[in-house]
């Protein structure tokens, strides 16, 4: 793991997870600072160049440190700050095309690029995220997501857009006995259409 700065509290995040097909090492974060002041500190810890966005108020800064890429995940809690702290290594990556991925791909239109895969278990409960980009748009994305997850026997509950998001953004809500699904698939700055699909599966009725 990277050095943590002095003064922010990290705690274990129990439960195996991993992104794009890789083990990750993920620790949990706690300040009584603010976002902003846990953030400097992160910025100075990690060096230069660093990558930085903003997303529903969570900020994400993330470095490459060799062949590893350290990820900091912050978002307000009260007056302080809570997040994780991430560490992947980037030399045990898979192929582009590996025959995982394009399953994985199966449920979204031709052309859909895999950006990353986060899976979790945590006691009976597995976790998966998705998150997929295509030139297609967002009706078509609902439709064909629509028809692949039906056809895998989920049953759609409600869906809901959110038209005073960017780009808008609509919502898809399955469950199957065994699993839910939430789908949000909006339009990125750049004109793509972004898929984020979540999904849950409760592991002993999974069996």
């Amino acid at each position: 793991m990277i050095a943590v700065p002095t003064g922010i509290e990290t705690f274990a995040t129990g439960g195996e997870m991993r992104v794009n097909g890789l083990p990750l090492h993920v620790r949990g974060v706690l300040s009584a600072r603010t976002p902003a002041q846990v953030a400097a500190l992160f910025r100075a810890s990690l060096g230069q160049p660093l990558a930085e966005h903003t997303r529903d108020g969570t900020l994400v800064l993330g470095r490459a440190l060799g062949e590893f890429y350290a990820t900091v995940q912050l978002q307000p809690a009260g007056s302080g700050t809570r997040g994780l702290l991430a560490v992947s290594h980037l030399g045990a990556a898979p192929g582009p095309h590996d025959s995982a991925t394009d399953r994985l791909l199966s449920r979204f239109p031709a052309g859909s690029r895999l950006l990353t895969q986060t899976r979790s278990v945590d006691g009976p409960r597995r976790a998966e995220l998705l998150t997929v980009s295509n030139a297609m748009g967002v009706e078509s994305n609902v439709r064909h997501l629509r028809r692949a997850l039906e056809a895998q026997g989920y049953t759609l509950e409600r869906a809901d857009s959110a038209a005073s998001a960017p780009g808008g953004a609509t919502l898809l809500f399955f469950k199957t006995s065994a699993s839910e699904a939430l789908a949000v698939i909006y339009r990125d700055s750049q004109g793509h259409t972004a898929i984020a699909l979540n999904t849950i599966t409760r592991l002993e009725s999974a069996r």
